[in-house]
């Protein structure tokens, strides 16, 4: 009874102090294909506990709060009427800043002050819906590689983006799932490593631009054309994004990318894309086949957490040396959960300590 009791108030703790870091960063809350697939009416998501209507209005993303200031209908089940966010109920009217710009039952006004809902900042990247609630601590949208080589040469590359997925498990378990070079000897077993090699490399670790960074090279395998596995160069864009980049033994380039969008602080949703510069033409369905495998198999693990948030508490967990990725992770993760008791500019400091 007293460790249940000391673990429900650690995950508690810990993951309000990692939701309120998480605020002020950028994350994907749904890709431009499916907001594009509800017009004219918004689109119904949920980035960090919050319910958020998402909507192109004349041209601009917006983001509010769903739920209407008047009888709490949702905004989702509304539609875009020109520059603003109709509620289906009333018709009340909601521009991209959350003021309320008509109220139709009273023509004349005037409009309460109070007549506004929750805005936040949106943008449109990767081909994806980015949402940040708070700017005070000047964090950008993470690169994606691929991308950047695609438009310093249009056509270098094919990039395939894969179908996103929610999982019961929170956003920073599933970017550490991973980075962990411990695991593919036995949840990937002839996939991505070998059981009677368990041992992994212990990679040296930089913090570069806002980043971790590390390399790592597999054991020797028999694998398909299509696997992405080779000399691989990580990337790990504070606080939840992993960027890879491989070098296969036949010469091609490829590239693997996914962000956890942390629907609440026990469960994300996963974007991500695969990318190469070879078999251009090609089938894609083969290589997507190798991400499936893979991710079937993490599946009923990394999902079988418990508890499914986080806990960042020492000792919590154990660790060894083999975890040398996962450690620094979250030793990054808890100087900048720490850092948020100087507010922002505690944030910012320890990001532009390693610039």
């Amino acid at each position: 009874m007293t460790l249940a009791l000391h673990v429900e108030d650690t995950t508690g703790t810990r993951s309000r102090g990692l939701a309120d870091l998480f605020e002020l960063f950028w994350h994907p809350v749904c890709t431009v294909d499916e907001l594009a697939a509800v017009a004219p009416r918004p689109l119904a998501v949920r980035l960090l506990g919050r319910d958020l209507a998402i909507a192109r209005t004349d041209g601009d993303l917006v983001a509010l709060a769903d739920r209407c200031v008047h009888r709490s209908a949702r905004l989702s089940v509304g539609w875009v009427d020109g520059a603003a966010v109709r509620c289906a109920y009333h018709g009340w009217a909601f521009g991209g800043d959350g003021r309320c710009t008509e109220i139709p039952s009273m023509p004349d006004g005037p409009i309460p002050e109070r007549a506004c809902v929750p805005s936040y900042e949106a943008a449109e990247r990767h081909g994806l819906v980015w949402v940040r609630f708070d700017d005070s601590a000047d964090t950008s949208i993470p690169a994606h590689p691929a991308h950047e080589r695609v438009a310093a040469s249009p056509g270098s590359m094919r990039i395939v983006v894969g179908e996103p997925y929610t999982w019961p498990v929170g956003a920073p378990r599933r970017v550490e799932n991973f980075v962990d070079l411990a695991h593919f000897a036995w949840v990937h077993d002839g996939t991505l490593g070998r059981r009677d090699d368990p041992v992994p490399p212990l990679p040296t670790i930089a913090r570069v631009d806002g980043e971790l960074r590390f390399a790592y090279d597999p054991p020797d395998m028999d694998v398909e054309d299509t696997a992405l596995f080779g000399h691989s160069e990580y990337r790990m864009p504070v606080p939840l994004t992993v960027s890879i980049e491989f070098w296969l033994s036949n010469g091609a380039y490829r590239h693997l990318w996914m962000t956890a969008s942390p629907v609440d602080m026990a469960t994300c949703r996963t974007f991500w894309t695969v990318s190469r510069d070879d078999d251009l033409d090609g089938d894609d369905a083969p290589h997507m086949a190798f991400q499936a495998q893979v991710l079937a198999e993490d599946e009923p693990v990394v999902c079988n957490q418990v508890p499914r948030e986080m806990v960042l508490e020492p000792g919590f967990e154990l660790s060894v040396r083999t975890d040398r990725v996962s450690i620094e992770y979250r030793r990054w993760l808890s100087q900048l959960v720490a850092a948020l008791a100087d507010g922002p500019q505690g944030v910012r400091r320890v990001l532009n300590s390693c610039r």
